[in-house]
């Protein structure tokens, strides 16, 4: 099936609410005395930076603004240095697309990601740094709505420190790199219809590329 036309992956609104019963349905029995938490839910939020499209040669180049985002992380405990991880952020952003299109010269665009990773945490007392890593997908949801959703295969590559003031809570420090791949010669966020046929975007870049920072608050189960 076409990239650009699969049928979505992404929960949406309904993100936060679908984690949150896969964690109350896993919590299982309580902790022993020298057991840590299971399970953990981390609402985050911070900067996305970085972001283009280019044609094949170099000369045009469609950036995508900074902006802010937010997301969930949920880990599953699979030893005491290592988790599973289902990652999800969203970001709503716009591009100026005016030497492509000067009928739409700027497009709004909401990007969001959904990896299934894990995480790798140092030993440490009340300060862990981290590895995480996933693969997944990446959606491009472009304004106004008549223009086309494009679904892209990517992957992400974090680093960050975990603050544990208490077993239940903590604080989340994370840089992360995301790549999506693109297909080379992708005509982007087009618009169909019996009188036209309009692209905002026609990009020949085979990558594009976001770095996050964020801060996330640590509930543990």
């Amino acid at each position: 099936m076409d990239a650009n036309h699969a049928t979505s992956i992404f929960p949406g609104p309904f993100a936060a609410a679908a984690i949150l019963l896969l964690a109350t349905a896993a919590q299982g029995q309580e902790l022993g005395a020298n057991e840590i938490p299971r399970l953990s839910l981390t609402p985050f939020g911070g900067y996305a930076f970085g972001g283009e499209f280019e044609d094949e040669d170099g000369s045009l180049v469609v950036e995508v603004d900074d902006a802010a985002h937010f997301g969930l992380i949920f880990n599953i405990r699979e030893s005491q240095n290592t988790q599973w991880e289902i990652f999800y952020a969203r970001q709503e952003t716009e591009a100026d697309t005016s030497e492509v299109s000067a009928t739409q010269p700027v497009v709004d665009i909401d990007v969001q990601y959904l990896h299934l990773g894990g995480t790798y945490v140092a030993d440490g007392d009340r300060t862990r740094p981290f590895l995480a890593a996933g693969i997944g997908g990446t959606r491009f949801d472009p304004g106004p709505l008549t223009f086309d959703s494009e679904n892209f295969f990517s992957f992400g590559i974090g680093a960050g420190w975990q603050l544990q003031p208490t077993d239940r809570l903590g604080l989340r420090l994370e840089g992360r790199l995301l790549g999506t791949f693109l297909r080379s010669d992708s005509a982007l966020f087009c618009e169909t219809g019996v009188d036209e046929n309009v692209c905002a975007i026609a990009a020949d870049s085979d990558m594009y590329w976001q770095f996050q920072t964020s801060l996330g608050v640590v509930f543990r189960f």
